[in-house]
């Protein structure tokens, strides 16, 4: 006989990344990547620990947690962390989702939340957008059913980059009921000039369904190391490291996420990010000079309208790899160094 898999694994999306060239574009803007290698402060606690990998880490992770919870102002039981922030999503999906329960979230958005509650035996409803790329929150309310179980809010949402102010989270979570998890996804965050990049973190006072997922993929360049954090109330946070894969986080990205969240680590950080904020304006007010349709973005990335397979090829041309998105109707470009981004703007202008 022919071994079977789940039929969830068949609907799965495939690997968003592209196959390999044998000359790909030498501007890579297409996975949402810092353009820099990590601090020089980060880079020298990972080669200490590199040295002492004979050793199993920490299995609790506590100097990691502790870190993050000082930098956040919370309890350090309140601070869970994975091998990144996708690892945490499915783990929060396992603890409520079975066969017969429901998950919400909006679309097009990050394609691992349809995979995680897939693969956790629930069934589910994507919710569309609103219009400037944002979160539709009074759509994604009327969409939780007496079964729902678990909402997935992306802010700033990916691949759009429309941000929902702590405003409109807060009257959502207050129309959500108590039962139902509400996983906000902030791994954009640190990009957000709208509002304080802290503002959301009192919401965690006020329900204590929520959790917050964050990344040090972005704001530090960690998306090579994959580590993640959760903060919550320390119930689900407990639960979330109970359930975790042992050892998940390994020894080099817990020393790079306690130097991450250094003095020193900090200030490369919020230097690198305040560069990326100004080159995303620069980009927008050229795209608007020239004509150019895009959603103005919120995180460290633009989506331009258009038919996704000429913006590549017009991309190409210029040498940058530029991530599509068809279903909705355009392509995503990373922002990047500013030679990088004028190669992009070439293309399009």
């Amino acid at each position: 006989m022919t071994l079977e898999f789940r039929s969830v694994i068949d609907q799965m999306l495939a690997s968003p990344n592209r196959p390999a060239r044998a000359t790909p574009p030498p501007i890579r803007l297409s996975q949402n990547e810092m353009p820099w290698v990590p601090a020089p402060v980060i880079v020298d606690a990972m080669e200490k620990a590199a040295r002492a990998t004979h050793r199993y880490p920490d299995y609790h992770r506590t100097a990691a947690r502790e870190a993050i919870a000082v930098s956040m102002g919370l309890d350090v039981e309140r601070i869970a962390i994975d091998n990144g922030s996708g690892s945490l999503l499915h783990g929060l999906a396992r603890l409520v989702c079975e066969p017969g329960v429901h998950g919400v979230y909006c679309w097009p958005s990050f394609e691992a939340y349809p995979a995680a509650l897939g693969l956790a035996g629930a069934s589910s409803t994507p919710v569309a957008l609103a219009d400037g790329g944002a979160m539709d929150l009074p759509a994604m309310a009327a969409a939780i059913q007496p079964e729902t179980r678990i909402v997935y809010l992306c802010n700033p949402n990916n691949p759009t980059g429309g941000l929902v102010g702590v405003d409109g989270i807060r009257a959502f979570l207050r129309e959500v009921p108590s039962h139902v998890l509400v996983v906000l996804d902030e791994a954009y965050r640190e990009f957000v000039t709208s509002e304080p990049v802290e503002a959301t973190t009192a919401l965690l006072e006020e329900f204590r369904n929520l959790v917050i997922l964050r990344t040090l993929s972005k704001s530090h360049g960690l998306a090579g190391v994959r580590a993640g954090y959760a903060a919550t109330t320390p119930r689900t946070a407990e639960a979330l490291r109970r359930t975790s894969v042992g050892f998940a986080l390994n020894s080099i990205a817990e020393a790079a996420v306690i130097a991450a969240f250094s003095p020193e680590g900090q200030k490369v950080a919020a230097d690198r990010i305040a560069t990326i904020v100004s080159e995303r304006g620069r980009m927008e007010q050229a795209l608007r000079a020239g004509g150019v349709s895009f959603l103005p973005s919120q995180s460290n990335f633009l989506f331009l309208h258009g038919d996704a397979a000429q913006l590549l090829a017009r991309f190409e041309e210029q040498g940058v790899l530029a991530r599509p998105f068809p279903h909705a109707g355009g392509v995503r470009i990373t922002v990047g160094l500013p030679a990088e981004n004028d190669a992009a703007l070439a293309a399009l202008l």
